[in-house]
């Protein structure tokens, strides 16, 4: 009879709890950022601290918005400093071309450019 694979199934099971637990907090988490709201019915909870809760919330959005802000600017300046660093090496790799074709052809010249001889 074949060995069963359990070595397989142990480490299937183990990945399968890390996940279920991983969820599990994710729904603790959530319960205890919401709680506020939804363990108190809105009748009882005074307007002031709903409106307090709220504002941290949207303290903590607008902070995570300004990093995520800042990030992408640095990328933007990122990208264009290496858009400039390429469009000076083409530049530069085009007047190399153009300098060794006229070594190889003396006789020929590129549009627009004089022949010094």
């Amino acid at each position: 009879m074949p060995a069963l694979p359990t070595a397989e199934w142990t480490a299937a099971l183990d990945r399968m709890t890390v996940a279920l637990n991983r969820a599990l907090a994710d729904l603790d988490r959530y319960q205890t950022e919401w709680s506020p709201l939804t363990d108190t019915p809105a009748t009882a909870t005074p307007p002031e601290l709903l409106l307090a809760w709220l504002e941290r919330r949207l303290d903590q959005w607008g902070a995570r918005l300004t990093a995520a802000a800042q990030l992408a600017a640095t990328a933007e300046k990122q990208l264009d400093e290496r858009e400039t660093a390429l469009g000076r090496w083409h530049e530069l790799f085009v007047r190399w071309q153009e300098l060794i074709q006229r070594e190889m052809d003396p006789s020929a010249t590129s549009p627009g450019s004089h022949n010094s001889g």
